[in-house]
């Protein structure tokens, strides 16, 4: 997967998440601060003991246009933000698996961490996208963002 030529990286992936690409992308020489977010699978959720995957979906079509409209917003509200990156991944996913990475650069910290934030918390609330999580006693579907009103079937 290669990086965007703008300072903008949105993707819905497949394969492993490059975080490390993405925080080195993120640098550049007028921004002093990276925040880097990477979301991992863990071996639980409320109520679910011994998760041992996630199996992610999303409503393809949707997702990279409403990630640019995340990344315009933040921009909106943080104009010295520099560059932006949100890549959900899809698919099978085994605990520790990354699922979602989002990194905001930007010339002082508070900005970077401030972007960064609001990127992720606005993709889980805006972002079609679901997971069937298998823990120890079963299996079932959720949003894996608030966005998504309802589990596919």
């Amino acid at each position: 997967m290669r990086p965007p030529s703008d300072d903008t990286w949105i993707a819905l992936c497949v394969d492993s998440l490059p975080v490390d690409a993405v925080s080195r992308w993120t640098v550049r020489p007028d921004c002093g601060a990276v925040v880097v977010f990477a979301g991992t699978v863990r071996d639980h959720a409320d109520g679910r003991p011994g998760v041992s995957s996630l199996d992610y979906e999303a409503y393809a079509e949707q997702v990279e246009p409403r990630l640019a409209a995340v990344a315009a917003a933040a921009r909106d509200r943080w104009p010295d933000l520099g560059r932006l990156a949100m890549l959900h991944r899809i698919g099978l996913l085994g605990v520790e698996d990354v699922a979602v990475v989002v990194a905001a650069g930007a010339p002082h910290r508070d900005v970077a961490f401030e972007g960064a934030r609001f990127c992720i918390d606005t993709l889980k609330e805006s972002v079609p996208i679901w997971k069937k999580e298998t823990w120890a006693h079963g299996q079932d579907w959720a949003p894996a963002t608030a966005g998504s009103e309802s589990a596919p079937s």
